[in-house]
């Protein structure tokens, strides 16, 4: 790592960064510091034989700071010479600052974000006389720009101050993409995490409470903070508070500079906000609370992030994408996002078979010794839909069974006698279906191609498909099957009967929550419209049909409340291939019950509110009804 700005035979270094010069320079600068004797200078200019100690202008108040006081020392001569420049009207000022601090210095986003700007207005094209604050000034001036304090922005905008500190909120428990990142396996045991932007630290907390490796940084609540490269990086609802674009794709590309196997970024939704009693500014919104929200739509994102770092970018949950280094890592992500198995073993709980109580004292078994080790033997045989292999155990529980000295098998047998080894069968029929779902999903056209498979699905596939060429005849088999409109009807009638779903006039609807819970069909035709529609799969209600090629999604403002407001519809036509967006404008999303799972807890009440409505004529049984603004009026005429 190496710092520093060379013009001619100098190189210009901040003092925070001073350590990370060549080792000649270094000894020259030490040399001459002892000259120039206690003199606090910021910046240094060091050649072989001189070196400048120059005092400039605050670098975090001064997007172009200008030179102050200068003390220049001569080896050869053994001399110091003193200027001071801070009462000349034209001072030397300074560009691109960041080149002179550490590289992972935390204002270098906000730095390189000045110099983008002025280059992007071709600022310095021509070299000669931008040296000094009155052409410098007056070039900016010429390009529409002007200095802000620490900021260069258009001469023409609103001066704004923006709080980004007070967009650090207090939440009891972990935040959605940080309980994604676990749900879907990518953060685990042995991986570490930095939380690049942790705010006030709640989720470093809570995983550190949990036994994983977290650390956090934040400019505003953790300043002194650990950054350091981790497995994982976490940007979670960062980028979205930056009010300035070159500043937030250098945040995003300094975030990612952390990270070796993945990152996961999460931003605020277009279609979920609300923007009432904010002002527009720049390409977002200011709130009464000063505070800057840059909202997105999940396509924006994912091309946003993979045309930023240059990376694929997949879509793991509403507002929140991942971009992955380890495609092995991102091929598990993907798979257990749409898993069937992973949804149901989280459903199933592992209780014991009822024990008979003993007529006698005898010794203690393992079910007594070791019962959190067993009950994690059980809880992994029920996400592999088998027995775990020993590389497929987790370090913690074979560490746990070495000390207690009981064989891997010998606790597997434990186990089988005190589970109910039947519901592996359910397990392992979903874990099938699992590979199917991901085995037709590389085969459509579009599809990312990977050069090689997790070892976790590797072991899958030997076990229920005997080769990877075997998953993929089936496969192959699966998305013809798609074209046979009798298996398809079939296939929709099975997820209507499961509750999962409900179908009428050959439409299938169903929210895009209880997608893994879906026959793998169904998920197959999901999963092929998140690659024609980056992000499809994130609308909150989905529809296919009646034409098997043919899915529909509904992005709501809010899809919790009865009567939900569209933001957008995307349509998918899977033959073509082809998609389409409309932003809409006061439409409705009519009989959501038909979108909700028969298990759910509120899906009688929604049903109750959907069959008043038709029955008081405000919607028909196509789901057509009148627009939001239109609904209240017409409601209170029905009574």
């Amino acid at each position: 790592m190496q710092a520093g700005k060379r013009v001619g035979g100098y190189i210009y270094v901040h003092r925070d960064a001073t350590a990370l010069l060549p080792p000649a320079e270094l000894q020259v600068l030490e040399i001459a510091s002892a000259l120039v004797g206690d003199v606090d200078w910021n910046v240094a200019k060091v050649s072989r034989n001189q070196v400048s100690f120059l005092i400039y202008e605050d670098f975090d108040q001064h997007a172009f700071p200008a030179l102050l006081k200068a003390w220049t020392v001569s080896l050869s001569k053994n001399s110091v010479k003193e200027t001071d420049y801070s009462r000349r009207n034209n001072p030397p000022i300074l560009h691109r600052k960041e080149l002179l601090l550490r590289p992972n210095d935390p204002r270098q986003p906000a730095f390189k974000a000045i110099t983008r700007l002025a280059g992007e207005y071709g600022l310095f094209r021509e070299n000669i006389g931008i040296g000094t604050r009155l052409a410098w000034n007056q070039r900016l001036e010429d390009a529409g720009l002007r200095v802000d304090g620490g900021l260069l922005v258009n001469a023409h905008s609103k001066p704004a101050v923006v709080k980004r500190k007070k967009t650090a909120i207090i939440r009891p428990g972990l935040s959605a993409p940080v309980a994604l990142m676990l749900n879907l396996g990518v953060l685990r045991r042995g991986f570490s995490l930095f939380d690049y932007g942790c705010g006030l630290g709640r989720d470093v907390e809570i995983l550190l409470e949990n036994g994983f490796e977290a650390f956090g940084w934040d400019p505003g609540h953790r300043p002194d903070g650990l950054r350091q490269r981790a497995d994982l990086v976490n940007l979670g609802f960062v980028v979205n508070v930056i009010e300035n674009r070159h500043e937030r794709e250098e945040t995003l590309l300094d975030a990612w500079s952390y990270a070796d196997r993945g990152m996961v970024v999460s931003v605020m939704l277009m279609a979920k906000a609300d923007v009432s009693g904010h002002r527009p500014h720049g390409d977002g919104f200011l709130s009464s609370r000063s505070t800057f929200q840059k909202y997105f739509t999940q396509p924006e994102l994912l091309e946003w992030v993979a045309r930023t770092l240059g990376e694929s970018a997949v879509s793991l949950g509403v507002g929140i994408v991942g971009v992955f280094r380890d495609k092995e890592l991102e091929q598990e992500a993907l798979y257990a996002k749409r898993s069937r198995a992973t949804a149901l073993a989280a459903m199933l709980s592992v209780p014991a078979r009822e024990q008979r109580l003993p007529t006698a004292r005898r010794a203690e078994g393992l079910p007594e010794r070791i019962p959190e080790l067993l009950q994690s033997l059980w809880e992994s045989a029920l996400t592999l839909g088998r027995l775990p292999t020993a590389s497929e155990v987790d370090r913690l529980t074979s560490d746990g069974l070495a000390k207690a000295r009981v064989s891997l098998r010998r606790a597997l047998q434990a186990c089988a006698a005190l589970y109910d080894v039947s519901s592996l069968d359910e397990v392992a029929f979903a874990r099938r279906e699992d590979l199917l779902v991901h085995g037709a999903l590389s085969l459509f056209p579009g599809a990312t191609r990977y050069s090689a498979l997790p070892l976790s699905l590797q072991r899958d596939i030997r076990h229920f498909y005997g080769s990877n060429q075997a998953l993929l005849d089936e496969a192959a088999m699966a998305l013809k099957g798609l074209r046979d409109s009798e298996l398809v009807t079939a296939t929709f009638a099975r997820a209507a009967v499961s509750g999962t779903a409900t179908c009428h006039d050959g439409v299938l609807r169903f929210s895009s929550k209880n997608e893994a819970r879906l026959p793998a069909a169904i998920r197959i035709m999901v999963g092929c419209a998140d690659i024609v529609a980056p992000g499809f799969s994130q609308c909150d209600a989905l529809e296919v049909g009646p034409h098997s090629s043919k899915l529909k999604g509904f992005v709501c403002r809010d899809f919790e409340v009865p009567l939900p407001r569209i933001a957008e519809i995307v349509r998918v036509d899977l033959a073509k291939p082809h998609f389409s967006r409309h932003v809409v404008d006061d439409e409705v999303l009519y009989l959501k019950g038909r979108y909700m799972a028969a298990g759910d807890p509120a899906t009688e009440r929604q049903r109750e509110i959907d069959s008043r409505l038709l029955k008081a004529g405000v919607v028909n049984e196509k789901g057509h009804g009148p627009r939001g603004r239109d609904l209240v009026g017409m409601l209170g005429r029905k009574g």
